[in-house]
């Protein structure tokens, strides 16, 4: 799923394996359409349509698989519905909704910043004196969106509304999430879960930049923190995962 840049190594890499390589996409021209054994149009928003698709290729559809697209909660259904090992479409939406994904973690206890949803509707009372006192700093976020679009650190009452209403205008389901602001580095964990068993692939400093937005410019691997550091953040990750309900896939 996705004919873009960051998805020509999935390509190319399924094809070295000897299998065809059939991509989807919303845009024709994408730059990896070329590199296709054979491409659809198909809107990586449109999950109906991808999994109808998926299912109409009956047993020459061996799996379906993104990287670097917003898109897992629609690879995990039309695998579900194919018959194919993959995380449930449940936990890819735990995964991919950050409202979602924190109530998991309040649930089970996860190391997570306080939260509330807020919508288009939010706004108008907001704008109206109608909310509750928000107590700054906080971080404002799309509800389902990565890569740092429409997430910024707001700092004062000034800065919030702007915020709120470029975090809701990201969204696809125009929601955001405001978070309380954790100060610390940040750091990027990559991994696979086999059969609920997570198995560290990857950790790494990243380098943010940009305030009040937050923008990683890059990241450095291997990390420099004590390995004592890095395995209690590896605790908290892997609960994290649990906690999500994700059993196999990255």
């Amino acid at each position: 799923m996705g004919a873009g840049l960051m998805q020509r190594p999935s390509i190319e890499a399924a094809k070295e394996l000897g299998y065809k390589a059939l991509v989807i996409d919303a845009n024709p021209d994408a730059v990896c359409v070329p590199f296709a054994d054979r491409f659809e149009k198909i809107d990586l928003k449109d999950t109906n349509a991808i999994v109808d698709f998926s299912l109409s290729l009956g047993k020459n559809l061996c799996a379906v698989f993104t990287a670097g697209t917003d898109f897992s909660a629609p690879v995990s259904l039309a695998c579900q519905k194919c018959g194919f090992v993959s995380h449930s479409f449940e936990s890819a939406m735990n995964a991919s909704n950050k409202i979602l994904m924190r109530e998991c973690f309040k649930k089970n206890k996860i190391p997570s910043p306080d939260f509330f949803e807020a919508d288009e509707n939010y706004i108008n009372l907001f704008q109206k004196n109608k909310t509750p006192e928000i107590h700054f700093p906080k971080v404002v976020k799309p509800v389902d969106n990565m890569g740092a679009r429409g997430c910024r650190l707001v700092r004062n009452k000034d800065e919030f509304l702007p915020a709120l209403k470029d975090a809701v205008c990201f969204s696809r389901t125009k929601k955001a999430i405001v978070e309380d602001f954790m100060e610390g580095p940040e750091f990027s964990i990559d991994a696979l879960v086999v059969n609920g068993k997570v198995i560290i692939a990857g950790f790494a400093d990243r380098h943010i930049f940009f305030e009040p937005y937050f923008v990683e410019l890059g990241h450095s691997m291997p990390s420099e923190i004590s390995e004592n550091k890095k395995q209690e953040i590896v605790k908290v990750f892997t609960d994290a995962v649990h906690a999500l309900g994700l059993t196999n896939g990255v």
